[in-house]
């Protein structure tokens, strides 16, 4: 770090001499105009850029580290790498590829392919190998860093400490798992009364069971914390109780009697005298008390005037007094908070923990887990290091900015020689660009960049730069680099900013027509921030009818110029707070476009509409959700509307008995909400959603209403993710919406319909964080003039020194926790937070291809960090011109079904309608089902236990259920011992634990008794448990059969009967099974299309073996059967 002026200087001043950049005008006029050219002639740049891809491509011995700028061909690079290394003679198995998601993955494996095809052309020498390569491609590990720890756990399962059948849980499975994990954990606290003491203090001293679960999720998505704090937990305070007497002594000589009644300073100083004596009668829950009052401790005492108190002297004695007892007794709180922290701390971690070793002990493991075991692996297994890089030979990670400590670590594992501990060469590749490091919220870490860049430059890497941007015109470019080369800087601090190093121009595409680069709005003057917004989205939608209007030119990837579309342009926000604003221009203007980062489809109003509706239908007494959904497409109600209801009367809960009693629009919106909060438990939330969509036609009036599909692309965003939610188990209404709700303040990097509707020709909307790796022709920027909130999370780390430190709770109020050097590292998250917003706009920025058009609005008390002041004060208008505000109203495109003239039909009464759809239902079901053991049963006069409503089919009884599933387990020669543990389980599991002995005993005399048994020991195969589904024409038979013997005359169907009858009540109650015998060979006949050649009923508690007969004669007698049933149920 630069710590003195004078190094500050020289430092300044060798950046200068290196990277000057010499800014001129020329051209003139409008876009004709170039700004700024770099001192380093283009044509060494375009040397450059040449010798260091042949550098990629040939040093294949080497470890290469590239730093390469926006557009510059990263990807592009390390495809190069791959396929040379192929070329050279590495197998293309072992050559690991990493990158970010699995879309670039996907891209990845197939760019691999085309440059594999390009070589084989090129060199006829080195076919067979390259053909190897492409047989083998399918197999080679280019993946995303996850699934290639989930391959190699897979191998090391053992070794690693978890089930080898694990299975890697979705986002949603992971966190509903967590949260009932949690809960049973808090239950069972009261068992621990240390942990429950901890938890009890803490929460006596205002911290929240809200903020404890916060502690808790955060650690278990920063898996590598947990270890580190169960080893080295932060420094906790030691509370220092200071003399309560004296302090109240002190409180109680101050002149309060000479202030006025109502005078500001006296009251605090009574509230804080009223403090002292209530600590000083308190006893054991004296901290309980600190607490309650801590309000007044940081109250602000420089109030009131000398005139109030009778002079200076006296006004000066109160503030110091009372200033003093609050800095002290503000101080004994905070240490005892910091100690109650520190104990809750490890209940946390010692939670989470566990947690982690029993997902992997169930085999259900989450992202996170994959990448910790993996690393943990690695660190305590040597043999486990040696058989990954004699495995692997070498390994390309795409995308390193954005690795986490933990990958980087797997990383430098696999290419560090175990012997020697140093880096062997040309085991790692590794290429990135530090500008463009904006995932800090998943853990990707400038600190860490750094720290690799050096420790791996020392090991001998090579570290190469790609400058020459072949993605966007040069009028861009220099514009980028003469606004952010100042804003980014020269690397004062490595560890929080990078160097800014310039990108040239490779592209030379020559002048379009259109503004290039361009910037609209600036200071608002005295406007609030939501006017700002209002007119800075009608500025951008004007702005984007006029591209097209005024026929600005885009190139084709061929270098064709044409002009631009709606769906050229892309409208790229750091956050959704200017969200609302845009979809109203949108609107207005009947402008088409679609929202598609993930993190912003939460905000759009169809869905905040939707998810309020199903508030509403899961709850009757949420008045404002009930409103909020009456004001929605799916009702319309106007506020006229609304406000005339509840003036008559009305109740807004639906459950009234008294709205059967009204009419109009508003009772009809209820009475539907009453008819789906009836009907909430009778169906998926899936299948909810969608029959409530339908039914109010949601979609349909949207498309009507704006002219584009966001209504249909919304409605079926908001069911996809109701049927991820209930993936793992079925789940409530209510938990849904909290769930919907949790996700829309969380970071997602998923990109609704992005890819999707390429036909639409309408303005794409996304974050800059969901516009990573993708480009435009055209590019507004919008939404700077607000500053970045800084939300650190409970859990702050220097990773430089390793310092941890733990703050959780409000600064209002007086209400926070902190254990550790909260401060400094606060202080050092906030500069990390602002150093990655100046590389966010440098990501923006660098999206365009062909024009580039930045919006300045702020209003005038706009914070100093804000995206527009930053770009302003680093020369973005010095360097672009100004597109004058547009006051005309835009054309646009002619709104969607504006010419459609309206061809009414007449609908059918409710009642009639609903008994034609039926009849329609019943016509239209062609295909039945049916199983041998229902049409087997109809000659049987037996009841069922309507208490056992799932004992349908196979052991209908929880006797036969534990027999059938005993036999089914064991092994034909199975020993006595084993026996009796199966059956003891299966008894259990079916409730019967009293009747273990009779499962017991009939299971030992099938299995060593029975001559079924014996001859399937004898076959040549022998099947048990065998479904077979056959159709009949519109019926399907289905069914299972509980072991099959292929026999040299046919098959043998056997079937075990746990029925308790004795010996000679078995013929007549063998009758009764005939249809269903006869239908198992109707069914594995024509299932199979081979002979059945006997059928075998085994009587297990009549100790009797049987046949019902000849299998010919049986199936021709269930199919009789089958026909009279289906004409029955005809």
């Amino acid at each position: 770090m630069i710590t003195t002026e004078s190094a500050r200087a020289a430092v300044t001043w060798r950046w200068r001499q290196k990277r000057t950049i010499r800014l001129s005008c020329r051209g003139g006029e409008s876009n004709k105009r170039r700004w700024g050219r770099h001192s380093l002639a283009q044509a060494d740049q375009e040397a450059e850029d040449r010798a260091t891809r042949e550098r990629i491509r040939t040093c294949l011995r080497d470890t290469l580290f590239v730093e390469a700028g926006a557009g510059t061909g990263k990807t592009s690079a390390l495809v190069d790498r791959v396929v040379a290394l192929v070329l050279g003679g590495r197998a293309i198995e072992r050559v690991v590829a990493i990158t970010f998601t699995e879309k670039a993955a996907a891209e990845l494996r197939d760019r691999v392919r085309a440059g594999l095809e390009t070589a084989r052309e090129q060199q006829s020498t080195s076919e067979t190998t390259i053909a190897e390569a492409l047989a083998s491609l399918d197999r080679a590990p280019i993946s995303t860093i996850h699934s290639f720890c989930q391959s190699l756990l897979y191998s090391y399962a053992a070794e690693a400490g978890i089930d080898p059948s694990f299975r890697v849980q979705d986002e949603v499975m992971a966190g509903r798992r967590f949260q009932e994990r949690w809960r049973i954990y808090l239950e069972n606290l009261a068992e621990d009364q240390e942990a429950g003491s901890a938890i009890d203090r803490a929460l006596g001293l205002g911290l929240s069971t809200w903020h404890i679960e916060t502690l808790a999720v955060e650690l278990s998505r920063r898996p590598d914390l947990g270890t580190l704090l169960q080893t080295s937990s932060p420094q906790e305070g030691v509370p220092v109780w200071p003399d309560l007497e004296e302090m109240s002594a002190a409180l109680e000589s101050l002149p309060v009697q000479v202030a006025p009644a109502d005078d500001p300073l006296l009251e605090r100083v009574k509230r804080l005298a009223s403090l002292v004596n209530e600590l000083l009668r308190s006893d054991a829950d004296r901290e309980s008390t600190l607490a309650a009052g801590a309000e007044v401790l940081t109250t602000p005492w420089g109030v009131s005037n000398q005139q109030a108190w009778g002079g200076k002297q006296t006004i000066e004695r109160v503030r110091s007094v009372a200033s003093d007892i609050a800095c002290r007794l503000n101080e004994t709180l905070h240490a005892c908070r910091s100690q109650a922290l520190a104990a809750v701390l490890h209940v946390v971690v010692r939670f989470v923990i566990a947690d982690a070793g029993q997902r992997a002990r169930d085999g259900a493991l989450t992202f996170d887990d994959l990448i910790l075991l993996v690393r943990d692996l690695l660190r305590s297994n040597p043999d486990a290091v040696g058989s990954l890089r004699e495995r692997y030979e070498v390994m390309l990670i795409d995308e390193f900015q954005d690795t986490d400590p933990l990958q980087v670590e797997i990383a430098l594992a696999f290419a560090t020689d175990p012997e020697s501990g140093a880096l062997e060469p040309g085991r790692l590749f590794l290429v990135g660009d530090p500008k463009q490091s904006i995932y800090r919220f998943r853990r990707a870490d400038m600190a860490i960049y750094s720290q690799t860049r050096g420790a791996v430059g020392a090991g001998g890497a090579i570290i190469p730069v790609l400058a020459l941007n072949r993605r966007s015109r040069g009028i861009l470019l220099d514009w980028v680099n003469a606004v952010f080369a100042p804003l980014i800087g020269p690397g004062w601090e490595q560890d929080i900013q990078p160097e800014y190093r310039p990108i040239y121009d490779g592209r030379h595409a020559g002048d379009f027509a259109g503004p290039g680069v361009a910037w609209v709005g600036g200071d608002a003057g005295e406007a609030n921030a939501r006017q700002v917004r209002e007119t800075e989205a009608a500025q951008v939608v004007a702005n984007c009818i006029a591209a097209v209007e005024e026929g600005w030119q885009v190139a084709e990837r061929d270098g064709t110029v044409r002009p631009a579309s709606f769906s050229d342009i892309a409208v790229l926000i750091p956050t959704r707070a200017i969200l609302p604003a845009l979809e109203r221009a949108f609107s207005d203007a009947a402008l088409p476009y679609r929202v598609e980062s993930g993190s912003l489809i939460y905000r759009t109003q169809e869905v905040r509409d939707l998810l309020n509706c199903l508030t509403a239908i899961d709850d009757p007494a949420d008045e404002v959700a009930i409103v909020a959904s009456l004001r929605s497409v799916a009702f319309a109600c106007s506020d006229v509307e609304l406000a005339e209801y509840k003036a008559a009367g009305g109740p807004w809960n639906y459950l009234s008995p008294v709205l059967s009693e009204r009419q109009g629009r508003v009772a009809d919106g209820l009475r539907t909400l009453a008819a789906y909060h009836e009907a909430r438990h009778d169906c998926s939330v899936a299948a909810l959603v969608d029959r409530f969509v339908a039914k109010t036609q949601q979609v349909e009036i949207g498309i009507l209403d704006a002219g584009n599909r966001n209504s249909f692309r919304r409605a079926r965003f908001v069911v996809e993710q109701a049927r991820a939610f209930e993936a793992s188990e079925p789940a409530s209404l209510r938990a849904f919406v909290n769930w919907m709700e949790s996700r829309a303040g969380e970071a997602i990097l998923d990109n609704e319909g992005a890819g999707l509707d390429d036909d639409e020709d309408a303005v794409r909307v996304l974050t800059i964080h969901g516009a990573k790796g993708l480009e435009f022709p055209i590019v507004f920027v919008a939404g700077l003039g607000t500053a970045p909130v800084n939300r650190p999370g409970a859990y702050l780390i220097d990773r430089s020194t390793g310092e941890i430190g733990v703050c959780i709770g409000s600064k209002y109020g007086n209400r926070s926790f902190k254990l550790g050097p909260v401060d400094r590292l606060g202080d050092l998250e906030k500069r990390h937070a602002q150093a990655e917003y100046e590389r966010l706009l440098y990501v923006a920025t660098t999206r365009a291809r062909d024009h580039l058009i930045v919006s300045l609005y702020h209003a005038k008390r706009a914070q100093n960090t804000c995206g527009a002041r930053k770009l302003i004060e680093h020369g973005a208008t010095d360097h672009a011109e100004k597109r004058s505000q547009l006051t005309r109203e835009a054309k646009s495109a002619k709104r969607a079904f504006e010419d459609l003239e309206p061809d009414p039909t007449e609908e059918p009464a409710d009642r009639e309608f609903e008994e034609s759809r039926r009849e329609l239902v019943a016509g239209a079901t062609v295909r039945r089902y049916t199983s041998a053991t229902a049409l087997g049963g109809q000659n049987k006069d037996e009841k069922r236990d309507e208490s056992e409503p799932w004992a349908r089919g196979r052991g209908g009884t929880r006797l036969g259920r534990a027999v059938h599933a005993a036999i089914q387990s064991l092994a034909f020669d199975a020993e006595d011992a084993v026996i009796s543990a199966f059956a003891r389980a299966q008894a259990v599991a079916e409730a019967i634990p009293h009747r273990a002995a009779d499962v017991e005993r009939l299971v030992r005399w099938v299995l060593h008794s029975s001559q079924a048994v014996e001859r399937a020991r004898s076959a040549k195969r022998a099947l048990r448990e065998v479904p077979f589904a056959v159709q009949v024409d519109d019926t399907v038979l289905e069914g299972f059969i509980d072991l099959v013997i292929e026999r040299d005359d046919g098959i043998e169907i056997v079937d075990w009967k746990t029925d308790q009858i004795a010996p000679e009540a078995v013929p007549e109650r063998l009758r009764e099974y005939e249809t269903q015998a006869g239908l198992y060979v109707y069914g594995l006949e024509a299932a199979t299309g081979r002979r059945v050649s006997a059928v075998t009923y085994v009587f297990a508690s009549a100790q009797v073996e049987t046949s019902p007969g000849d299998a010919r004669d049986l199936s021709s007698t269930a199919q009789t059967q089958l026909l009279n049933a289906r004409s029955t149920a005809a």
